[in-house]
């Protein structure tokens, strides 16, 4: 049994094509993966690297905390199912269930049990005399699966390992493949470009595009709560509809007008995870709704007001049973053109003919909306920020009767009615200038999310543990401005991650039997750990020499001290700038032609001296934009 971490996982491939970028995720024992996408999203590959049937490019990979980057996939102690089952076709099933034990010189009385447990667990005793030529689709499959299984690895692998089959097989193999995990109580991780095998099977859920992660997820999560219009689109089925449009807010009121000619109208209550920036009528969005959320209106139905009417037109019915598709527009003039298309998952009951104009109704409550140009979700389980317009005047900050004084690292010039960006993390409960009343207090995972009415306003706050205020209640609110953003007025988060320009050199040790390594930054000379040293010769080799590199770090793994003239491995500098933010002040150091920030109680023109540990610096290859420790 194992568990897996994957770092910065790469591969690129001659002509810098980065088939896998940035792959980062940790899997714990007994957990069912899956790993889906399109073809060509990377995902096979990644399962590759996870085998060791491909050289992993940068990064780093552990099975049970030991890493195996450079470990053969014999060492690894993994067992693959692949596409085609890969079996020896003049061998019987016995024989290719036993043959990876016969290799690794196990005893026969060894081989014979652990054959005939596997054959009895897949039900696949009575055919182990006979050749794979002789055995279906599903049976071929039984016997790769047999394989794996005797080997008794820490994790599964398997790369598409029914798309051969046909349909009704399929689903049966899904079932026994679920069992099998539950039984084995091991690892898997399972490649598919089928979300429908993806969502019925895994506990989580890795979507690939064009070798990113786009999401990591339990199914139900995507499919509630997809993080762009990709995820959104590829998980469910029928897909998602989606339509361009604009929002508008009129005092309580908030109307998606779609592109199509169609509206979609709810109170601002239901809307509110939507920032208010967006509620303008110039912001372009995609308004997406799934077929399960679109009803059919009848005699029948209950209206607790989460419904909005609406009027489409038929232009297809698909009867299938046990449920009625029904293809229509929300456009009535124009039926059978793209924009305005929508799909409605009705009851089997329903009839319903081409041309006919329904009365239908959205859900109110469960909608996604999507920022046009970038495509991610702006209606997210746990809003990332509260965007509100705000007014500057005279070193405070005001919005809805609410005054904040602002620090003077961000002082700036008096305006009205200016775009203001809270963080949901920069909002804290319990003290401070601001009162809010807690409308609801949702728990996401374990977090306690708090709507709070300021004003005319729903805004964020996000804490962990216990909820220590429930609906109904008033509390203080605080803001951090060392998160808040003005755009117009140059307000600006502080950047707490580093980059520094650099390259790593090697220098003969005075004794002239050895080498050291370096890390440096202009002249400074930083000595690297051994762990990092490792893995950037193991991704690069000599040429790590020749590569330009840039050394990132978090401003909180940075101490500064005053100056002593001789010190090593340190960088020297000269404070440029300090920013106060009443409860920590920052500094701007500069340090070999760059500049870094960290916290610091001294004056502007000190002489000081950074200490960053060596094991918190992230080392990017520059020439391909990758990390490689």
């Amino acid at each position: 049994m194992a568990s897996l971490s994957l770092k910065h996982i790469f591969k690129v491939y001659d002509g810098k094509v980065k088939a896998v970028n940035d792959f980062c995720m940790d899997i714990e024992d007994k957990e069912f993966i899956v790993f889906v996408g399109p073809s060509g999203c990377g995902k096979s590959t990644t399962l590759r690297m996870i085998a060791g049937l491909e050289e992993i490019t940068a990064g780093e990979l552990r099975i049970d905390d030991e890493i195996v980057n450079d470990f053969e996939p014999k060492d690894r102690n993994i067992a693959m199912v692949f596409q085609n089952y890969a079996l020896y076709p003049h061998m019987s099933v016995y024989e290719n269930m036993a043959f990876a034990l016969r290799t690794a010189h196990e005893k026969k009385e060894v081989i014979h049990e652990k054959v005939m447990e596997a054959a009895a667990i897949l039900g696949i005793t009575e055919y182990l005399e006979r050749k794979p030529k002789a055995l279906s689709g599903g049976q071929r499959q039984r016997v790769a699966l047999g394989r794996a299984i005797v080997r008794n690895p820490k994790v599964f692998l398997l790369d598409e390992p029914l798309s051969n089959l046909d349909a009704k097989l399929r689903a049966a193999m899904r079932s026994e493949i679920s069992r099998l995990h539950e039984r084995l109580g091991t690892t898997f991780i399972y490649v598919t470009h089928d979300q429908v095998e993806a969502m019925t099977m895994g506990t989580r859920i890795v979507v690939m595009k064009d070798g990113f992660v786009q999401q990591i997820d339990t199914p139900v999560n995507l499919y509630k709560y997809p993080d762009n219009v990709f995820v959104a689109g590829f998980i469910g089925t029928p897909q998602m509809n989606f339509f361009d449009g604009t929002v508008i807010k009129e005092g309580d009121d908030v109307t998606f007008n779609l592109d199509c000619g169609a509206s979609v109208g709810m109170k601002y209550v239901q809307a509110d995870k939507v920032p208010v920036k967006y509620m303008d009528g110039n912001h372009k969005v995609v308004f997406g709704i799934r077929p399960d959320d679109v009803r059919v209106k009848n005699d029948t139905n209950y209206d607790d007001g989460s419904w909005a009417p609406a009027k489409a037109v038929v232009s297809v019915v698909e009867v299938l049973g046990g449920e009625t598709l029904i293809y229509a527009n929300l456009n009535l003039n124009t039926p059978d053109a793209e924009e305005g298309a929508i799909i409605i998952k009705a009851s089997p009951d329903t009839i319903v003919r081409r041309g006919d104009v329904l009365d239908i109704e959205i859900s109110r409550r469960k909608f996604h909306v999507f920022d046009k140009e970038t495509e991610m979700s702006i209606r997210k389980r746990i809003p990332e920020a509260s965007y509100i317009r705000a007014n500057v005047e005279d070193g405070k900050l005001t919005f809805e009767g609410q005054a904040f004084e602002m620090p003077s690292a961000v002082k700036c010039d008096n305006a009205t009615d200016v775009e203001t960006v809270i963080p949901i993390s920069a909002l804290t409960l319990g003290a401070g200038a601001g009162k809010a009343n807690v409308q609801w207090v949702e728990n996401v995972e374990g977090k306690n999310l708090y709507f709070l009415k300021v004003g005319d306003l729903t805004m964020f706050s996000l804490e962990e543990g216990e909820a220590r205020f429930k609906a109904g209640d008033i509390v203080d609110f605080d803001i951090d401005f060392t998160k808040v953003g003005i755009e117009a007025l140059g307000v600006a988060p502080i950047n707490l991650t580093n980059t520094l320009d650099g390259t790593f050199t090697k220098e003969k040790d005075k004794s002239r039997k050895f080498y050291n390594f370096y890390m440096n930054v202009g002249t400074a000379k930083l000595i690297p750990t051994v762990p990092a040293c490792e893995k950037i010769f193991a991704c690069k080799g000599s040429k790590i020499f020749r590569t330009p590199l840039e050394y990132i770090f978090d401003a909180s793994v940075v101490t500064v001290t005053p100056h002593e003239e001789g010190a090593t491995d340190v960088l020297t500098g000269t404070v440029s700038e300090i920013r106060d933010y009443g409860f920590v002040r920052y500094a701007t150091i500069d340090t070999e032609g760059q500049k870094v920030v960290a916290a610091y109680d001294g004056a502007v023109g000190d002489q000081v001296d950074l200490h960053v540990p060596a094991e918190s610096i992230v080392i990017k290859d520059k020439s391909i934009d990758i990390i490689i420790a």
